[in-house]
């Protein structure tokens, strides 16, 4: 039969998740120049970054955006 795996309660409220060192949380921020935070998400440590960015950037207005690499996608870059 088929075994199923439960996570356990509210984890993933938490942004809580597993990835290869255990339990983790990511922290996605979109800061102004000078470093000030402007928005933040948490996400469970084995979500993706990308999934996060339009989210994050949606509304605020730049010249330039400086990211990760893990950020570099095409529809990104166009939004």
């Amino acid at each position: 039969s088929a075994r199923c795996r439960r996570q356990k309660r509210g984890s993933e409220d938490q942004a809580i998740g597993r990835s290869r060192g255990g339990l983790s949380t990511k922290i996605h921020l979109a800061v102004r120049g000078l470093g000030c935070p402007v928005r933040f998400t948490l996400t469970a440590g084995q979500k993706g970054d990308a999934p996060q960015a339009a989210a994050l950037i949606e509304g605020l207005s730049a010249e330039v955006v400086m990211a990760d690499a893990a950020y570099d996608a095409d529809h990104l870059r166009q939004a």
